[in-house]
């Protein structure tokens, strides 16, 4: 009788004893996970100053709280810079000289600051056009009514072209019959429009400082590589020394020393007026010593 087979007892091992992670591995890994972190931080930073850094040097108002009729000034509303959509992109008033008056053929194109809207330039307009000009003021887009979402330098400089073109191309207004006013940081767009076409005169008042220097104030941005990031300059020196055209600067408010380095960086004609301590009745009588001789 055949025998049967006994099968063999199978060994069970015993379970391997887990992995044991080390405490340097530990560290190693959170502190990789912490550079990981601020290096994704760091980024999210410098994106968003990228893409907002003009809110540091811009500060619109969408609302328009008074008009020239305030002040008993006849006015039009503008609506120019038509897309090619059919829609207009600028808003503008166009504020026209008395008849007779001293400078009944000429034009001030004025080009207000960062802040605000038209309705803040009610007393500047006011009185140039007291002066005896046509005065025609834009908002750039991102301000008042006109369109975009947010302005920038860029676009601001685009606009206040467009409204040159509009005078010269659409009202038919003479170079020789044009005069740019730029208040703030308009300053730096007229600038821009006079190296670019040849107005009559160019007159800055107050022009802001650098925007490397705001951006040096605030300590986010300090933390950023501002060579690689800046997109916003607000800097007309470039301009101004490929102006030929005849310049004032004024200086009215706050501290006058930008005013005064771009003076002297500008080639002649030109001429600096310190009006900060003077009351307001005496600025009329400057801008038209400045302007008499030119638009003759």
């Amino acid at each position: 009788m055949p025998q049967r087979s006994i099968p063999a007892t199978t060994r069970i091992s015993p379970p391997e004893p887990p992995p044991t992670v080390s405490a340097r591995w530990l560290l190693s890994a959170f502190a990789l996970t912490l550079l990981l972190a601020a290096l994704c931080g760091y980024f999210t930073l410098g994106l968003l100053f990228y893409q907002g850094q003009w809110q540091l040097l811009f500060h619109p108002s969408r609302t328009l709280t008074a008009t020239p009729a305030n002040v008993s000034l006849p006015y039009q509303e503008i609506h120019f810079d038509v897309t090619q959509t059919g829609q207009p992109r600028l808003d503008a008033w166009w504020i026209p000289a008395s008849p007779g008056v001293r400078y009944a053929d000429d034009t001030v194109l004025y080009l207000h600051s960062a802040t605000g809207s038209l309705s803040d330039t009610i007393p500047a307009v006011a009185q140039l056009h007291a002066l005896g000009l046509n005065v025609f003021a834009i908002d750039y887009q991102g301000f008042g009514h006109s369109a975009g979402r947010h302005p920038t330098e860029r676009l601001a400089t685009v606009d206040s072209a467009a409204a040159w073109t509009y005078l010269t191309d659409e009202r038919h207004i003479p170079a020789r019959n044009l005069v740019v006013f730029g208040d703030g940081a308009g300053a730096v767009f007229a600038a821009h429009l006079a190296a670019t076409f040849a107005p009559a005169a160019v007159i800055l008042e107050d022009p802001p400082p650098p925007a490397r220097q705001t951006f040096d104030s605030d300590a986010r941005a300090r933390m950023l590589p501002l060579w690689l990031l800046q997109k916003e300059f607000l800097d007309p020196s470039a301009d101004l020394a490929h102006s030929h055209d005849p310049l004032l600067f004024l200086a009215r408010n706050g501290d006058a020393s930008r005013t005064h380095q771009l003076f002297l960086l500008a080639p002649t004609p030109k001429q600096f007026d310190d009006l900060r301590s003077a009351p307001s009745a005496i600025v009329a009588p400057a801008l038209a010593r400045f302007l008499d001789p030119i638009l003759r």
